[in-house]
């Protein structure tokens, strides 16, 4: 559908985009709006305002756009770049000057009474989290919390990870975001839970009998969640260094959708009754006890990391294995089992759930949620093998992957992000309660690991990280299922694991 004949499904919106000219806009909020645009999905009174402190201008941000998506094979549309320059203006600021803000505010007075009506107001802090504390303040203190001037629309608050650097710190920005926004204004970005798959999860879990009635401790052995970077941190060192894997993967996203997979079923699949679910999930989580950690978390580095990073003495994890328990009557007991690493054998995140007839160990299924690459849900059967006098057993596969679902739309985890907050959807968002249960989750592991209670291991690039993550779930009567990067499908148990 061509922009000129927008059809949005929400109310009008300005989206003011504080780092226009930063990274993430450039690899995925620019693309994502023109490819929102191109699909007919903006409305056509909205309007996208840069905040840059540098400064840039309109033709270098549709510059950018065009190279990015060009860049992935797909040739740009020219009425699709054509609307985005008539919604898209630039604002240079010096985001800590109160006047700043003020005049901020008389710009976005200006562009509503330039389309006669009243917008949604969506300030997109895609800053550094430095920056977070003293650009919040300021909308607050300068009024632009309040929606539009005339009172009529809802001002939002999208903000980017990281959610602190530990339970603190998590209370503090908490605290820092509620003296201006209200609960319910403040959209804490999760773009995994964005993802297809992520989204079909429940769907799945809950529209499904034949695995909705099973899912539980009485035959589900153990659930296991790899999220898996080929490459290692790729120049981002001021970033990763300090952070570290279970930080920047652990606390948000794999908590996220270990919450989803285990979680109960809610009253109605609406976004306040599914966060009602995911913190009842949350508060029965539980990190391992301290006399556990040594054999229940892993923590590694690929060998050439501290050379990157130009620190001979870096403790900085590249790859976490954790597990992590549910005390309630649905999984008490099971393994919980998260792992995330850099520079392993190849990208890769799903979630694989092992079906065990209880009489039976020896019998089991799995069924593999694949996020990335190649999406798709695929379950390894047990059947007969062909023949007259042939009892034995072979494993076979049933799948749904995305890539081959005829006209199915798949849209980018940021064009979902976006188009959920002008909606006013919270269903993909994370709440207060939830980051600060993950960070009650996490902040006794990160404690003992400073302590050095779970030693810092070595792990060659391009292997499955350290050797004792397989003697940890080992252990557990369980090992790592994982995939091939090039189908949808599942790691065969006659074939020997990856590992």
């Amino acid at each position: 559908m061509s922009p000129v004949t927008m059809r949005g499904a929400f109310e009008p919106s300005i989206l003011t985009i504080f780092g226009i000219t930063g990274d993430l806009s450039h690899r995925k909020l620019l693309p994502a709006l023109y490819h929102l645009a191109e699909d007919g999905l903006l409305p056509k009174e909205m309007r996208i305002v840069g905040i840059s402190r540098n400064g840039t201008t309109v033709d270098e941000l549709l510059s950018k756009i065009q190279q990015s998506v060009e860049a992935t094979g797909v040739q740009c549309k020219q009425d699709a770049l054509d609307w985005l320059r008539g919604a898209i203006s630039v604002i240079t600021m010096d985001l800590t000057k109160p006047e700043e803000y003020q005049r901020l505010k008389k710009e976005l007075d200006a562009l509503e009474d330039s389309v006669g009506m009243c917008l949604h107001r969506l300030f997109y802090l895609s800053v550094p989290a430095n920056a977070f504390q003293p650009v919040v303040e300021q909308l607050g203190e300068q009024h632009l919390n309040n929606g539009c001037q005339h009172g009529h629309t809802e001002s939002r608050l999208l903000i980017e990870k990281p959610f602190g650097s530990d339970m603190k710190s998590a209370t503090e920005l908490i605290e820092t975001l509620r003296h201006s926004f209200e609960e319910h204004q403040i959209y804490r970005i999760d773009h995994y839970l964005a993802k297809e798959t992520v989204q079909n999860i429940l769907r799945f879990r809950f529209e499904n009998p034949i695995f909705n009635s099973d899912w539980g401790r009485d035959h589900i052995s153990s659930i296991m969640i790899t999220a898996a970077e080929s490459i290692g941190i790729e120049g981002r060192t001021s970033f990763y260094e300090g952070v570290g894997a279970l930080r920047d993967l652990v606390q948000s996203h794999l908590l996220q959708i270990l919450a989803l997979v285990t979680m109960d079923r809610p009253e109605q699949m609406k976004a306040e009754q599914i966060h009602q679910q995911k913190q009842k999930l949350f508060a029965a989580m539980q990190s391992p006890s301290s006399d556990e950690i040594g054999t229940s978390t892993v923590r590694g580095q690929y060998k050439s990391y501290r050379n990157e990073v130009e620190d001979d003495e870096s403790q900085t994890e590249t790859y976490a294995a954790i597990r992590v328990n549910i005390d309630n009557d649905r999984w008490r007991g099971v393994p919980m089992l998260i792992r995330t690493g850099k520079a392993l054998t190849e990208k890769v995140t799903e979630v694989v759930i092992t079906f065990q007839d209880p009489e039976r160990k020896s019998s089991t299924n799995t069924l593999t949620i694949r996020v990335q690459p190649h999406e798709g849900i695929v379950l390894d059967l047990r059947i007969k093998k062909p023949g007259f006098d042939n009892d034995e057993i072979q494993h076979t596969q049933m799948s749904f992957c995305y890539a081959g679902t005829l006209g199915a739309s798949h849209p980018d985890a940021y064009e979902r992000v976006l188009v959920d907050a002008m909606r006013g959807d919270k269903t993909l968002f994370a709440t207060s309660s939830e980051v600060l249960d993950s960070w009650r989750v996490i902040d006794p592991i990160l404690g003992a690991w400073q302590k050095n209670e779970a030693p810092l291991e070595t792990y060659e690039s391009g292997s499955w990280g350290p050797e004792s993550a397989d003697t940890m779930v080992k252990k557990l009567g369980a090992k790592w299922l994982t995939g091939t990067p090039f189908v949808c499908s599942v790691q065969m148990k006659d074939e020997e694991p990856k590992s």
